[in-house]
């Protein structure tokens, strides 16, 4: 494990965007349900939408004109996504290896994710490390958006770590700005400059990486 990391008594990932290469189904996704919106999602919406639990973020998109009821959302998105997590799902460079890194040097390690936990434990599981966690926290099971400091707090607890020793790697900018007023240290893991750019992310966090690879 990088000596970056000797004091660290639990890891919180995301999943979409920083564990698993997943983005780019989602913001295609997104991007055609944003254009079919009746009523346009200002840029701070876009952002709660995907801060959001999965069932709370199907309600907004029909509050702005998409489908005939959240649950139509919903099953849309089940129909696009989930398949792809368990047949097609790929690691981004370095994330297994260094997740396994820490289970090695009895680091605990959680996910919080907006995405469903079916999705998370599809996808991780098809890339071997659904097993590597103490707890998969997705916003829909605790009901908390991933803009509330309280899922962090979740996730810490869960490993009974504290919050000045956690980290927090995400690729979103806003989830890493939340991590970091709240104390933890955080690693800015770019994706897409949908999500952030490298330069906010480096800008916002401790430390800003493009690949885990960097840090094994």
């Amino acid at each position: 494990m990088n000596p970056l990391f000797d004091n660290a008594t639990g890891f919180i990932f995301d999943c979409d965007g920083t564990l698993l290469d997943t983005m780019a189904a989602w913001n295609d996704l997104e991007e055609r349900l944003f254009a079919e919106a009746s009523i346009p999602f200002t840029s701070e919406e876009i952002d709660e939408v995907r801060a959001l639990p999965i069932q709370l973020g199907a309600g907004k998109f029909f509050e702005h004109g998409i489908g005939s009821s959240p649950e139509d959302v919903l099953d849309m998105l089940d129909m696009a996504l989930l398949d792809f997590y368990r047949d097609e799902a790929i690691a981004l460079p370095g994330a297994v290896e260094f997740v396994r890194s820490a289970r090695e040097a009895g680091i605990p390690c959680t996910v919080v994710s907006s995405s469903p936990q079916r999705y998370v434990q599809a996808g991780l599981g098809r890339v071997g490390i659904a097993d590597a966690f103490e707890a998969i926290v997705t916003t829909e099971d605790v009901d908390l958006s991933k803009q509330d400091p309280r899922i962090y707090l979740h996730a810490i607890s869960s490993m009974g770590s504290s919050v000045e020793s956690t980290w927090g790697f995400d690729d979103a900018l806003y989830a890493i700005r939340v991590m970091s007023s709240i104390g933890l240290r955080t690693c800015g893991c770019y994706d897409h400059d949908e999500t952030g750019t490298y330069d906010q992310l480096a800008e916002a966090a401790d430390i800003a990486i493009r690949s885990f690879s960097e840090l094994l």
